[in-house]
């Protein structure tokens, strides 16, 4: 049976815009079923005879702001993807559209950027569908949420009027939290003489845009807990991996010139690029003892033996929790494609660049019989596509720069 296109509908109040982007996207008919909307009203009546697959609302409509009519399609159509575009800069009206909407795309914006965003939305749910990973990870309602604070440090991080104390107040809250806060700014990594135990000046230190990434791994290790002891001798390298492989996608990221928040979307991509494994050692039972072996005496690929004996991989693991969570997309497809970038539409440096190419030039030093865990291969020919084949030089040499600082750290 012929697999039916996606649905996508577009809302915007201003016909001349509507009829442009029909225009434009003229070319994605035989990709996408496309429909067009004038205002919220219009909107809801279509999808009330037609599902809908994604919808995209301009924010600022006379009749039904765009995140008013999102907040209806998550109460009538809670499956139905919602993207806000907007060229409104007030923070409030940016934080309602947030809460409502998957995915926030700024005013103006290009035919070609729409299509790298669906594509790359789609390409994720198909993931997060997949049966599979489903029955092997979970039911979603039984999943593990973001913590709260998580939320309340993004907040008042995109508060341009919040303070250093303002953020200390809310790690306050979580004892945890404030002590691997602590623990980090007084580790060998920031070589300090003298002991920090001040909130307020250990986020100076680590850095604002930092918080909700250390949020986010203190998470992760209570949520998904290793408890056979066998198994958790294998955390340490996992750790020690993810974070210099973050460090290592910062540094490419800025090192190709990109803004405003992408350095931050290519480490957070690295700090989780191996959530999966992660999923894997806290859940994996049997099938995991399995893997190990398979890992050990067999030279098969290890994202083939993943897909063999779980179903999926860890990188699919990590998108499907992690789209749950609400992550952005662009972090996700850095995660989702690690191992195969070349899927990627997009033709330039992204958080996948940068974390595919981190992940390649970093390895631990592990045990002999958990080294091929982190194998993954440099793909040249994406690299040839995106133009950045000659870059590996100096991404080597920071490479470099990043191994001597950690093993510096650890001395």
């Amino acid at each position: 049976m012929m697999e039916l296109k996606k649905h996508i509908l577009i809302v915007d109040d201003e016909e001349n815009i509507i009829n442009g982007l029909r225009r434009q996207l003229r070319p994605y008919r035989d990709q996408w079923r496309l429909s067009f909307a004038l205002g919220g009203q219009q909107a809801l009546q279509l999808m009330a005879q037609n599902p809908v697959d994604l919808i995209i609302s301009d924010m600022l409509m006379p009749e039904m702001r765009g995140d008013e009519l999102l907040k209806r399609v998550s109460q009538l159509y809670p499956a139905t993807i919602r993207v806000i575009l907007s060229g409104y800069a007030d923070e409030s009206a940016i934080q309602r559209a947030l809460e409502v909407a998957h995915q926030h795309l700024v005013k103006p914006c290009g035919v070609e950027t729409l299509r790298e965003t669906i594509t790359q939305i789609f390409k994720i749910q198909a993931c997060v569908k997949n049966p599979r990973i489903i029955a092997g990870i979970g039911d979603p309602g039984q999943l593990p949420s973001l913590p709260k604070i998580y939320h309340d440090i993004n907040a008042a991080i995109a508060n341009e009027n919040t303070t250093v104390n303002d953020l200390a107040e809310i790690f306050a809250r979580d004892m945890v939290l404030s002590a691997k806060l602590l623990q980090l700014v007084n580790s060998p990594y920031f070589g300090l003489r003298r002991i920090v135990s001040n909130l307020s000046e250990a986020i100076n230190m680590i850095g604002i845009k930092k918080l909700n990434n250390l949020v986010l791994s203190v998470h992760l290790k209570t949520a998904f807990p290793v408890l056979d002891p066998a198994t958790e001798r294998h955390m340490q390298y996992l750790w020690k991996d993810a974070a210099r492989v973050a460090e290592l996608a910062r540094l490419i990221s800025l090192s190709e010139r990109q803004q405003q928040d992408r350095p931050d979307q290519a480490y957070l991509g690295g700090l989780l690029h191996n959530m999966g494994l992660l999923i894997f050692l806290s859940r994996g039972g049997n099938q995991l003892k399995t893997l190990m072996e398979q890992v050990v005496n067999t030279d098969t690929p290890v994202s083939e033996l993943e897909t063999q004996i779980f179903g999926f991989t860890r990188s699919e693991a990590s998108a499907y929790v992690l789209s749950l969570w609400k992550i952005p997309p662009r972090i996700i497809e850095a995660i989702l494609l690690q191992n195969t970038p070349n899927e990627a539409a997009y033709d330039g440096v992204s958080a996948l660049t940068a974390v595919h190419v981190a992940a390649c030039l970093l390895k631990p030093a592990v045990m002999a019989d958990c080294d091929r865990l982190f194998d993954i291969a440099l793909d040249s020919a994406y690299l040839l596509r995106i133009n950045k084949l000659q870059r590996l030089t100096e991404w080597r040499t920071l490479a470099e720069r990043v191994i001597a600082q950690f093993d510096a750290a650890e001395t």
